[in-house]
């Protein structure tokens, strides 16, 4: 029974990276707090690539992301209304706008650099001795090169012979 229970919770993996993005969410937000930091933890990427390389459009931040347009669509008007990033006409492409920071969105980038999560994060990683980082990004790329449906319908084709 208990083998069986533990083969259960190993297919809600999905259920599982979705527990530890709300942990690590709801974890960082009173230290985001304490700092004065106040863009939303998931929108911290698109603050980070504005303030590095500055007037970037929906596709350029979706590329640099690795996110879809929708994905990061939807993080732009908070941050918008927050002050933090202004959106431009593009003068030589009308059909085209860009996002940059505001002065005070470079502040708040200069305190999310300041005050970077890294070593928490390699000190977890020793703590459970595995690279966190390299562990998702290994099976986030795995499950590009070949999807969920594909791998499910080798298993099944492999039981049946």
């Amino acid at each position: 029974m208990q083998n069986q229970q533990n083969n259960l919770s190993h297919s809600f993996i999905g259920k599982q990276a979705d527990d530890l993005s709300n942990l690590i969410r709801e974890q960082i937000k009173p230290i985001y707090e304490s700092l004065g930091i106040v863009v939303p933890v998931k929108s911290c990427s698109v603050v980070h690539y504005l303030n590095k390389y500055d007037d970037l459009s929906l596709t350029d931040l979706a590329k640099h992301l690795k996110q879809s347009h929708q994905l990061v669509k939807q993080k732009l008007p908070k941050l918008q209304s927050l002050g933090l990033i202004e959106q431009r006409d593009d003068h030589n492409d009308k059909r085209r706008s860009t996002y940059h920071l505001t002065k005070d969105g470079k502040q708040q980038a200069l305190l999310l650099e300041q005050n970077s999560l890294i070593t928490v994060y390699q000190h977890l990683s020793d703590e459970i001795g595995a690279d966190l980082h390299l562990v998702l990004n290994n099976a986030i790329n795995g499950l590009k090169n070949k999807d969920l449906l594909t791998r499910f319908n080798e298993e099944k084709d492999e039981h049946k012979n």
